[in-house]
């Protein structure tokens, strides 16, 4: 068995009030091809009513949101605007301007220029949000200080460089396309700059990080230069105090998602899945077989129109369909490895091409069905014996198998590489029937010799065990408790 961090790098977090992420660092592996299957065991309480009758997976898969994307290129600021680097996107995005001012390729350039201006943001954003992470976590006060006062540097050098391209665009009377993509990473960056530059500020104003009173004034200048900026190029991305920013956060989503498309990938769903329905067909055929050897058997005993003809042809149709139903079961379990409910294919958009796949599988598994494996996954923290018969439980398990072509990652691409599978589960349908989120208690106070009221928080436990599996011999395990109340998620707790 393999420790988790060996195989894949894994983060769960809370992403809203019914949401929770698990975020996978696949890397990029020498391989050609790999396979990766991931396994998640839901552990449910009985009390929340989780049955196969109401919580089916046609409810289950959209309450999931996939995503794959690339990991951001680590490229610093330095070397970002560092003229003889050939990996920069910002050097590769100038010279394919200056061939279009030549007369190249104009289709062409103008869709690497626009991807390489998105790529460009993104890796300013990474940077931004790395340093400022660094500088708040630092507890020391001069390496602070030193790091803020290269972060100032690095800013400027950002903002110097993005209007010398700025006044090449222009110049070079690129098309709208291009004019378009670059004022709205230039907008996004702008705005980056501001909101990591306020987590440092409201960092120091709460008396967490310590910087010099220089230190803090500058970072207000730069923080109020960048709106003054936003301002006067009449951006959108500037909120308002007291006023009406009913569109802000809107249009900073849609800035967000325009300048990151350059590192996702497309999950397209496959139109047909013929062997989800290979199992049921070879069941429905070998039913109807058994009624069709019944009747000839029949035929050649009775008269078509007597009694005893009749009553066997009716036994048989009643036993056609549970045979029917009951090979069914039996193919679902016995072709569970290689049968999938769905298949989304992977496709790398700037190239279209297909790079890989991800087949997904939903089922309950009854508790004495639970591999022993994750099981003992399962009962590792409990206490006490009581605590196994306490903890009744309801098991579903959702399987995903994803493959990836590297090589042909390789092929295209010398800076994309690495990559991050992104699953995001909904709880909403959990907590139909979950009770209400306070409960008043009474108890007997000793002091006041009395009986009195104390709000207690009805807590539920769903407990996920991930089982990954990228060879047949190496088997990795994680486990996660997931604190729900009927208002949503309240904690996530990883089991050691």
């Amino acid at each position: 068995m393999l420790e988790k961090d060996e195989v894949l790098d894994s983060k769960f977090s809370i992403h809203d009030k019914y949401r929770f992420e698990v975020k996978l660092d696949l890397g990029f592996r020498k391989e050609e091809k790999s396979i990766y299957n991931i396994e998640y065991y839901f552990f449910l309480p009985q009390a929340l009513n989780i049955m196969p009758e109401s919580y089916t997976k046609e409810v289950f898969y959209p309450n999931t949101q996939h995503y794959i994307r690339f990991k951001t290129p680590d490229i610093s600021i330095e070397k970002l605007f560092t003229r003889s680097n050939d990996l920069s996107p910002f050097n590769r995005a100038i010279s394919a301007i200056d061939q279009l001012s030549s007369g190249q390729n104009g289709e062409f350039l103008t869709e690497t220029i626009c991807d390489e201006l998105k790529l460009l943001g993104s890796i300013i954003r990474s940077n931004l949000r790395d340093t400022v992470d660094y500088i708040i976590k630092e507890l020391s006060t001069q390496l602070k200080a030193k790091r803020i006062d290269i972060l100032l540097d690095e800013i400027k050098t950002i903002s110097s460089s993005l209007s010398d391209m700025k006044a090449k665009i222009i110049s070079a009377k690129t098309p709208q396309r291009v004019r378009d993509t670059f004022f709205a990473m230039d907008e996004y960056t702008s705005l980056m700059i501001n909101e990591y530059l306020t987590d440092i500020i409201k960092c120091a104003q709460n008396d967490n990080c310590f910087i010099s009173k220089e230190l803090f004034e500058r970072l207000c200048e730069t923080v109020s230069s960048q709106i003054n900026y936003r301002r006067l190029m009449g951006y959108s991305s500037l909120l308002v105090p007291y006023g009406n920013n009913s569109h802000f956060l809107y249009w900073r989503s849609l800035l967000k998602k325009f300048i990151s498309s350059s590192l996702y990938l497309h999950p397209e769903m496959s139109d047909f899945n013929i062997l989800t329905h290979t199992g049921p067909a070879i069941a429905a055929g070998l039913a109807m077989l058994f009624a069709i050897m019944v009747t000839i058997y029949a035929q050649s005993r009775y008269a078509i129109n007597s009694a005893a003809f009749v009553m066997i042809i009716v036994v048989s149709y009643i036993f056609k369909d549970r045979i029917k139903d009951w090979l069914k079961i039996i193919f679902s379990r016995k072709m569970s490895a290689w049968l999938y409910d769905r298949k989304l294919n992977v496709t790398e958009p700037a190239h279209r091409t297909k790079i890989g796949y991800i087949k997904e599988t939903f089922s309950y598994v009854p508790q004495s069905m639970v591999p022993n494996d994750v099981d003992r996954v399962r009962k590792s923290d409990n206490k006490k014996s009581i605590e196994e018969e306490a903890k009744s439980e309801r098991v579903f398990k959702y399987k995903r198998e994803l493959f990836l072509d590297f090589e042909s990652i390789e092929k295209y691409h010398d800076r994309r590489r690495a990559l991050v599978d992104i699953l995001r589960f909904s709880v909403f349908d959990f907590l139909k029937h979950a009770d209400n989120e306070i409960l008043d208690y009474d108890y007997f106070d000793e002091k006041l010799k009395s009986v009195k009221q104390e709000p207690c928080i009805r807590l539920y436990h769903i407990n996920l065990v991930v089982k990954y599996n990228i060879s047949k011999e190496d088997f990795a395990y994680e486990r996660v408790r997931l604190l729900v109340t009927k208002e949503g998620i309240v904690g996530i707790e990883e089991v050691k």
